[in-house]
């Protein structure tokens, strides 16, 4: 069935009974949006399943594509191939499956297919210019089968996914657009009997157009467009634990200046709350940075990055490419004065 408005065109296709999907695209979006639902997936017959999203192309890739690292970094696949070992593939679809958390994709160096995630899901290119992502899967209860008990991954629940072709050097999904779209920010209120504090909901700008109930007399400045507010929790009633990662690799981009560092600062970024006094720690929090013991590694990596010291200007923090930096921040409620 096909649906076309001045808002939004769909397709709909129904696969089963218990397999559908519908393709989305909206005017002036670069980007076409898949929302597919599987399950209860029929396991009478005693046949395993497994439900894959696939799309062909004319691209040449020479048996590359490339993956995320938890949301990070992007790794090169080869298929029916290790840098490390010689392989000797005996399992051609299930040895060539990799791990993709947010975005998987084929390039021949002047196009690009990439597909970005709403949940982590195993992916792969079994033959040039394809790219497969596992959706659901359900081996049956059967002695001789690898897995001894049925195993949905997702039973009538919807996913979605996001397909954007591009050529290379232009415009295109970028890590700041991933946020946005797969994880929201939610704006609240709550009763002013409710809450011990003044509330974080009124703390930092993080959408293009919030609620103006959502901040303070004092407006927010936005965060760079790298720059990603990853945690803001409470440590105590006058501490918070924060948390920022830069959001591009060095040279990702190839169009701005996103892939350079950058630096913040955090006195005018809050509206809730001033900064008083700035102390970083390690990834976890659970020590200060400064007097963080790390591994010696024999082997020449490079020059070592001296750490930097616990407490901080918060007028001028830096963040390298890819960098994560973690604070336990002192501060201040400027409804208590």
């Amino acid at each position: 069935m096909c649906l076309q408005t001045a808002l939004v065109q769909e397709v709909h296709q129904n696969f089963s009974a218990w397999c559908s999907q519908v393709v989305r695209l909206y005017p002036g979006q670069r980007h076409l949006e898949l929302e597919w639902t599987v399950g209860p997936i029929p396991v009478g017959d005693d046949w395993g399943k497994e439900v894959i999203s696939r799309f062909d192309t004319a691209l040449e890739t020479k048996g590359l594509f490339f993956t995320d690292s938890n949301g990070r970094e992007i790794l090169e696949r080869r298929r029916d191939y290790r840098p490390t070992w010689e392989l000797n593939q005996t399992e051609p679809v299930a040895g060539n499956y990799y791990p993709v958390n947010t975005r998987i994709y084929i390039t021949d160096g002047n196009m690009q297919l990439t597909v970005l995630t709403d949940r982590s899901q195993g992916g792969s290119s079994l033959s040039d210019g394809s790219i497969e992502l596992m959706v659901s899967g359900l081996s049956p209860s059967k002695p001789g089968f690898s897995h001894q008990a049925p195993r949905p991954c997702w039973t009538g629940k919807p996913g979605s996914l996001l397909v954007t072709p591009f050529c290379l050097g232009s415009p295109k999904l970028r890590p700041p657009f991933l946020c946005k779209k797969f994880t929201p920010c939610i704006f609240f209120e709550a009763p002013p009997q409710l809450s011990p504090a003044p509330r974080l909901s009124t703390a930092v700008r993080l959408s293009p157009a919030p609620s103006p109930s959502s901040f303070s007399s004092r407006d927010a400045a936005e965060l760079p467009p790298n720059v990603h507010l990853l945690t803001l929790a409470r440590w105590g009633r006058e501490m918070l634990l924060l948390r920022l990662e830069h959001q591009f690799a060095l040279g990702e981009d190839m169009v701005g200046n996103l892939s350079s560092p950058v630096t913040l600062d955090l006195r005018d970024l809050f509206s809730a709350f001033t900064i008083t006094d700035l102390k970083e720690t390690t990834l976890a929090a659970n020590q200060l940075r400064a007097k963080a013991s790390r591994l010696q590694w024999a082997p020449n990596t490079g020059p070592t990055l001296k750490p930097s010291p616990s407490r901080l200007d918060p007028a001028s923090i830096t963040l390298q490419p890819m960098e994560i930096r973690t604070f336990l921040a002192s501060v201040r409620w400027e409804e208590e004065g």
